[in-house]
């Protein structure tokens, strides 16, 4: 675990060194309140952004790069999904592409024949939590842990294959969801390529994402309603026309030596 990034410790030392020169009547109170207030809202701000940026490190370690340089991790949060699981399962097959799929235990067990035609395509189940919401964000890390490793054994049954990853719902991170997802046994993979199809990129935009997406990157795209299913064949024709191997997080954490399956 990296410690806090120095800026933060400065605004939080700052905060205090004020409320001390106040209380000593070496600066004016007013003066004093305002200087703490903005590096109160300063720490807070780098807090939330921490929170929301796995790949910052301040709370744990993260997953953000695949290991072998000749491979590209396709990973896919948010399925299983009636509508569209079935055209990326139909997407990559095509592509002779792997990817991994981060479920949600709650649609999974909706949906289990998705379930089952993913791991019959070649491809990687992990885990995106047990419904879609930061809950483990504020959970006591031992409840935390406790659902981690129930829902990761359910979906696991449900596969009929082991679970490795965790990625946590909207990246949402803290110390407790790190504490948590290591006693699970669980460990947190995020990416270096956010493609932003689940929020409020436009094609074009995802399109240049996933083109300037190399080996060694862990690209992040989503099931549902975002445009992953209409934008992935021409993303993996872009990919294996630069003679990048798209497989799952896994065989791309393996060493340059060792096979894919």
């Amino acid at each position: 675990m990296r410690p806090l990034q120095p800026a933060v410790i400065a605004l939080g030392t700052a905060g205090i060194s004020v409320g001390g020169a106040a209380a000593l009547g070496l600066v004016a109170a007013p003066v004093a309140t305002a200087m703490s207030g903005a590096a109160l809202l300063g720490v807070m701000g780098a807090i939330a952004l921490a929170s929301s940026r796995p790949d910052l490190g301040w709370f744990g370690d993260a997953l953000c790069r695949a290991r072998h340089p000749g491979r590209l991790a396709l990973t896919i949060d948010d399925g299983p999904d009636p509508v569209s699981t079935s055209p990326i399962l139909q997407a990559l097959a095509a592509a002779n592409a792997r990817a991994t799929f981060f479920l949600l235990l709650d649609r999974a067990q909706r949906h289990p024949e998705l379930v089952q035609a993913i791991v019959a395509g070649g491809h990687e189940v992990a885990l995106h939590g047990p419904a879609h919401d930061a809950r483990f964000t504020i959970l006591p890390p031992s409840k935390g842990a406790q659902q981690l490793r129930a829902a990761a054994d359910a979906l696991s049954a449900l596969a009929g294959a082991p679970v490795r990853w965790f990625r946590p719902p909207f990246g949402a991170v803290s110390p407790r969801v790190y504490a948590a997802a290591q006693a699970a046994g669980l460990p947190i993979a995020w990416c270096s390529v956010r493609t932003g199809d689940g929020g409020f990129a436009s094609p074009a935009v995802i399109l240049q994402r996933c083109k300037n997406a190399v080996g060694t990157d862990i690209v992040l795209m989503h099931d549902g309603a975002g445009y992953a299913r209409t934008l992935l064949p021409e993303i993996l024709a872009d990919w294996d026309a630069r003679g990048i191997s798209v497989t799952t997080l896994s065989a791309a954490m393996r060493s340059s030596d060792e096979p894919q399956s």
